[in-house]
């Protein structure tokens, strides 16, 4: 691992205020697990769709711009990064390391996207009122057909008021978090087998 034992997501994201870690072993070789990362469709597990979906549908009714709610179709990881999905790839080690970043205002409708450079590392990310965080997922290899699988969630808010209002937030949205993090593992799982 480059710099010594730290990872992509310390170098991104070293001081968070939430954290949500899952871990899982994946009888696959580590190549075809991460490979598996950007292949699984998201919404093909209810407790991922379901609120999501009310997510959106909860946007769509307090902010007109966010008016459109899609019928349950496939969501990939490359569906998720760039403008439509808020999220942009800010490391990655291939075969080994993913590192996605968004920055908003989880709190405010459609997230509170707002728009950043994503070569500039999150650390350094001061917009007022903000929340920045890292989504990253790890393969690990251990042995030739084992491996074992990662999910990291972080969140630091830019300023007093950003932490407030996602600790808010998180009161509510957390315990869904943290609840997304095990069937995502268990797809990639299922999809690296394959």
């Amino acid at each position: 691992m480059p710099d010594g034992d730290s990872t992509a997501t310390d170098r991104q994201l070293p001081v968070f205020e939430q954290r949500v870690v899952r871990a899982r072993v994946v009888d696959a070789p580590a190549g075809d697990t991460f490979a598996a990362i950007r292949r699984i469709d998201f919404m093909r597990s209810p407790v991922i769709a379901a609120p999501n979906l009310a997510r959106m549908a909860f946007d769509a009714v307090r902010a007109p711009r966010h008016r459109t709610v899609r019928a349950r179709r496939a969501v990939r990881l490359g569906d998720l990064i760039g403008p439509q999905g808020g999220f942009e790839v800010v490391a990655e080690e291939p075969g080994r390391e993913l590192v996605l970043g968004f920055v908003g205002r989880w709190w405010e409708p459609g997230y509170g996207r707002v728009d950043w450079d994503p070569g500039t590392p999150l650390s350094s990310i001061s917009v007022p009122e903000c929340g920045v965080g890292t989504w990253s997922f790890t393969v690990l290899p251990y042995g030739a057909q084992t491996c074992v699988l990662l999910t990291e969630i972080r969140v630091h808010g830019t300023d007093e008021k950003a932490r407030r209002l996602f600790r808010r937030y998180w009161t509510a949205a957390g315990p869904f978090v943290r609840a997304m993090a095990r069937p995502t593992l268990s797809m990639i799982a299922a999809e690296a087998r394959r």
